[in-house]
């Protein structure tokens, strides 16, 4: 158990997301303090800090390391930095919350799973839909054997729209490593004790095909299977008009459980032009309890000196394996055994 009452965390990346991760731990989380913020970017780092009423800003994350005070960090920053900062920071001997991906190799991910194990620290990944309600709440039907067991499950992330990016910024692949990501965790999670065993992928620039020449991919749809005889399709899209479009299914032998909504709430408006709810937009940040509830777990677990829950390196690397077959199977054109990707 940690001698600590009150667990310092260092965020690195003070972009959208890494903002929200501060002001959770700032504000949400009684037992953590922000301690520190680092981005190379100029003068990033200092406004967040100040905002939030924290004393140490950083450009150079390099920094925390050598910090005694600093007891944990939580990476936000664009994914090809994870890998480096996840493995330095664990080096140091500093816990790590790794927002996903946590790694785009396979090489890589052993890497930091082998740097926590060999100082000791708690590694946790960013999957978030773990810690949304009504996702949790399926996973432990399913765990009741309520569904019986799982034959068909579905898992789909669109983002709000209209999309306003500029595709020559998009990495490649970005919708397999950083969109899609989610849902092939959420879908390994969902079928519980299976292994995934075959991906096939297709996708294309439906958004902007203007971006496609370029190698800019908007548009996915992903098929699954599992060693059990499960089948699980995953898709995305980067423009939905409508709003934030996040939800799960889960079909069984004996039932099934559907998970998520594009609502805020179950709110519905009727009046003279017809029925309407309001539902995630661009300006509204999809399942932010559970973005909360997650940096929670991770402060309890490393107080209390106790495994998480999860997700943990295992996890990601698991779901990187799928993204990795899904690209081997749009480059290939055809259904990729994620054993070849695994030993490749």
């Amino acid at each position: 158990m940690s001698t600590h009452k009150t667990l310092n965390i260092a965020l690195i990346g003070a972009g959208r997301i890494g903002s929200f991760h501060a002001e959770s731990i700032a504000r949400r989380i009684p037992n953590a303090k922000l301690i520190a913020v680092a981005d190379p970017a100029p003068g990033a780092a200092r406004r967040l800090a100040d905002r939030l009423g924290c004393e140490t800003a950083h450009t150079d994350p390099a920094a925390l390391w050598r910090d005694p005070d600093v007891h944990a960090v939580l990476i936000a920053t664009p994914a090809r930095f994870h890998t480096p900062l996840a493995e330095a920071a664990a080096e140091a001997g500093k816990h790590v919350f790794c927002e996903k991906p946590m790694a785009l190799t396979l090489a890589e991910a052993d890497r930091v799973i082998a740097a926590a194990r060999a100082n000791g620290v708690q590694l946790q990944v960013g999957f978030n839909r773990r810690w949304d309600r009504a996702f949790a709440d399926g996973r432990a039907a399913i765990d009741a054997g309520r569904i019986g067991t799982p034959q068909l499950l579905r898992s789909l992330t669109r983002d709000p729209g209209p999309w306003g990016g500029d595709p020559a910024k998009v990495p490649l692949w970005t919708i397999f490593y950083e969109t899609l990501i989610h849902d092939f965790d959420t879908l390994l999670w969902l079928n519980p004790g299976a292994r995934p065993v075959e991906v096939t992928a297709i996708a294309d620039a439906l958004v902007r095909p203007d971006a496609k020449a370029a190698g800019h991919i908007d548009t996915a749809v992903v098929t699954i299977r599992f060693d059990n005889g499960a089948i699980a399709v995953a898709e995305a899209n980067f423009s939905a008009l409508y709003g934030y479009d996040i939800r799960g299914e889960v079909f069984g032998s004996a039932g099934m459980v559907t998970m998520g909504d594009v609502r805020t709430s179950s709110l519905r408006v009727f009046d003279a032009q017809g029925v309407s709810a309001s539902t995630f937009r661009m300006d509204t940040l999809h399942f932010p309890d559970a973005y909360t509830a997650q940096i929670q777990h991770f402060t309890d677990s490393v107080l209390q000196g106790r495994p998480h829950a999860g997700p943990g390196g295992a996890d990601a690397r698991a779901a990187l394996a799928v993204a990795l077959g899904c690209i081997a199977s749009i480059q290939q054109n055809r259904a990729v055994r994620l054993s070849d990707v695994t030993q490749g």
